[in-house]
């Protein structure tokens, strides 16, 4: 993150009572309005890991070595596998080179490629399932999983105990604040009897912010490299005979 754009909670704060209410408020963070900002903050964060899925969250999970006839590879509960795009899983040798890349199929389509010699899965809420079992050249490479990670939220300690100076110099967990800054600020609104005739206000200026980074995200940087639509399709749908790489609709 650009050091000129990072934000801490107590200008967060700051910030969101600047948009509330024109002025340049401050409140000592033990008092009731500054813990009840911060979680609106943080709800801020949760609600933005969701939007557009702007990538700033995802991480990769190592989930061991495989074995040879290993059908499955299971999942922490606290981990989201990361399927949106041209994500897929990587088999990495000792070296880190990725070796194979196992895309993603529907759960519901997985058993139609079990006779054939790629390798791909499907993930089910506690692990992730192969097409068929690992073979022996395959065995002893790593699982790499892309995970969407949840954002770090900001933790104060219990009511009416001192809040310490590292807590409230905590950076926002996103490269843009101005956009958490104003969910939060029109979340606050709708819980604040005295603010609710703002939210609309601050519904719309959030979201014209949130349109705007989209754009930019978006429209103007490259897309990345999408895989053929027929790429599960290949290895084994043909006969080893004439073998060809794209399918044939006329094929017995």
């Amino acid at each position: 993150m650009n050091p000129e754009t990072t934000i801490t909670l107590d200008e967060a704060v700051g910030e969101v009572l600047g948009l509330l209410t024109g002025l340049d408020l401050s409140y000592e963070p033990e008092l009731d309005r500054y813990r009840a900002i911060t979680r609106q903050i943080n709800r801020a964060l949760r609600a933005n890991a969701l939007e557009n899925e702007w990538s700033y969250y995802a991480a990769f999970l190592d989930l061991g070595t495989l074995s040879e006839g290993q059908r499955e590879v299971i999942l922490p509960t606290t981990q989201r596998p990361r399927i949106i795009g041209d994500d897929a899983v990587r088999l990495v040798d000792s070296d880190g080179k990725t070796v194979r890349w196992v895309y993603y199929l529907p759960r519901d389509s997985l058993y139609k490629y079990e006779d054939r010699m790629g390798l791909w899965c499907a993930v089910t809420r506690r692990s992730i399932y192969f097409s068929r079992e690992i073979h022996e050249g395959e065995a002893g490479l790593t699982v790499h999983v892309p995970v969407m990670r949840e954002p770090r939220m900001f933790r104060l300690p219990n009511k009416g105990a001192t809040v310490s100076r590292n807590i409230r110099t905590q950076q926002i967990d996103f490269p843009y604040p101005d956009v958490v800054i104003a969910r939060a600020a029109f979340y606050y609104a709708q819980s604040d009897p005295v603010m609710q005739p703002r939210a609309q206000v601050l519904e719309q200026g959030y979201k014209d912010l949130m349109y705007q980074l989209i754009e930019r995200d978006t429209n103007h940087t490259d897309t990345p490299y999408q895989n053929s639509f027929t790429l599960p399709l290949e290895n084994g749908l043909a006969p080893s005979s004439g073998y060809h790489r794209h399918p044939h609709s006329d094929f017995i």
